[in-house]
This record gives C-alpha cells, structure tokens and sequence, in this order.
C-alpha cells in the first residue's frame, strides 16, 4: 500500500513539475498580480465589517478611494512579505493576511525560480543543439562508414581476393547498420518518453538523411548482385535476418514521414527509397521467403 502510494504521488509531482515547466515568467507575474488584486478587494469590502476590517493609523479603514488604496497597500506588503506594521489587520482580516503571505511566498519563489530558469533554459539549449548535431553527424558517419566498408567488399570479390570468413561475418556489418538505422529512426520517429525533449528534423536535415539511407541501401543492393554475380555462396539465417531488419526499420521511417511530411522532396525521396527496398526484398528473395511461410501456414 505504501509503495502504491509513493507511486501516485511521484507522478502527480512528475505532473505538476510539468505544468509549472511550461508556465511562463509573465504568466506567474501576472498571476501574483492578480493574487495581490484579489486580496486587496476582499480586504476593502471587510472595510463594510468594523470587526473584521484593517486598521490604519491606529483607525479603521473606512469604505472609500483612500480605503481602497490602504487595503491594496496593505494586499501588496502582505504578498510580498514586507509587512510594515502600519497597516494591522483584525477579526477575519488577519486570516486572510496570512493566507495570502503563503500564497505570496509559493509565487515569489516560483518567480524567482523562473528568473534562473530563463538562464538555464538558454545554456541547456545551446548544450542541446551542440548535443544534437553531433548525433546527426555520428549517424550520417555511420551510414557513410557502412558504405565504405561495402566498397571494400566489393573490391575483393570483383579481384577474388574476398575470404570465406567475410562473407560468413556479412551479417556483422548489416547488424550495425541496423544499429546506426535504429537511431535514426529514434531521432526521426520520437517515441512518447522522448517527445517532450525532442528537437524535430528540419527538412534540409532529414532529406540529407534520406540520401544517405538512399545510397547505403543502393550498396546493399550492389552487393547482393555482385555476390550472385560471382556465384558466391552468400546466404544464412543470420545475413538474411540482418538485411530484413534493416529494410524493416527503414520502412517504418518512410510510412512515419509520409503521414507527417507534406514536402515534395521528401515525399519523392521517401517514395524512391520504398521502391529501393523492394528492390532489396526481390535480390534476397524475402518476397519468395514470405510466400512460402503463408502456403506452410495454409497446409498446417
């Protein structure tokens, strides 16, 4: 029972710390304001209620415009927690004095804490964008190093210098593709607890990424029909699952952006790219794969 009541009032706190991240400065100033306006109007209508009113100068604030301005000075001292002693609240008066005095103490801090937040958003920012671009550069190098590590391939199968452990450990070169391909699409494609921090892609991003998956699954496509090409004996479970993943990831990039992007180029590289993997899928043969587990599944 405890642990279930730790739990409700962690989140009602998690809740409530997310409410007050996303009110402004100007909005708890004005709030205060309305605090102090809301107490002064109360305290000038006790000004009809002699038991219950303020006293200035050893009197009692009577209903009128110098009445009027006490109460709010009064209201103004009190939130601010000034309190001068001029101004003595009696009967109900001095419950509402104090009432308001937490009130203005929570606001005030809260003020204060928003003063130093503006500070702090500022440098999280920029530590954040510096943050976010060398993400997007270490992926876009991943792309770019898978590439290249394709290339080399390529080049020893075409001299015949390629050795049988490589192409067995082909799977170990799509699998971390897989990696680079599943924080992109992390990076692209938020999930819930990421949203609140997450930075959108901007459009020349995101089509520099698209390229780059463009030209990476192009290798993969080169290197499938080299391999055949050259009568290599490619195919096992794990390179087969590795490529699959691969193409699986990618397609979740493209049917997210297709629903949220509305720019032609994208829309015309998202569509290029979804003709590409069904490339790959007709070179492995995983549209053959898929046939053949259906017609298992019918006879079973």
């Amino acid at each position: 029972m405890a642990n279930i009541m730790k739990k409700v009032v962690s989140r009602h706190d998690y809740n409530i710390f997310r409410v007050l991240d996303k009110v402004t400065f100007f909005h708890v100033f004005s709030f205060w304001i309305i605090i102090i306006l809301f107490f002064g109007l109360i305290f000038f209508f006790l000004s009809y209620a002699p038991n219950h009113s303020l006293k200035y100068g050893g009197e009692l604030i009577i209903p009128d415009a110098e009445g009027f301005i006490n109460s709010l000075y009064f209201s103004f001292i009190t939130a601010t927690s000034l309190g001068y002693g001029d101004v003595i609240p009696i009967g109900i008066s001095k419950f509402l004095s104090g009432l308001e005095v937490i009130f203005g103490l929570i606001i005030y801090g809260v003020l204060i804490s928003k003063l130093v937040g503006v500070k702090q958003e500022v440098l999280l920012e920029e530590v954040y964008d510096i943050s976010y671009e060398d993400v997007i550069d270490r992926l876009r190098s991943g792309l770019y190093l898978f590439r290249a590590d394709v290339n080399r391939i390529l080049e020893k199968i075409e001299t015949g210098t390629i050795q049988e452990r490589e192409i067995n450990d082909l799977w170990i070169l799509f699998s971390t593709l897989d990696t680079t391909l599943i924080n992109i699409e992390r990076l692209v494609k938020p999930g819930m607890s990421e949203k609140y921090y997450h930075k959108t892609l901007d459009v020349f991003r995101l089509e520099l990424f698209l390229n780059s998956i463009q030209l990476s699954m192009n290798k993969v496509i080169e290197l499938v029909r080299t391999l055949k090409v050259h009568k290599i004996k490619w195919k096992n479970d794990l390179l087969l699952t590795s490529i699959e993943d691969d193409v699986r990831v990618v397609r979740e990039v493209i049917e997210y952006q297709t629903k949220k992007s509305s720019e032609k180029k994208v829309i015309d590289k998202l569509d290029e790219l979804e003709k590409t993997l069904n490339e790959i899928e007709r070179e492995i043969g995983a549209g053959v794969k898929k046939k053949n587990k259906k017609k298992k599944h019918k006879k079973s």
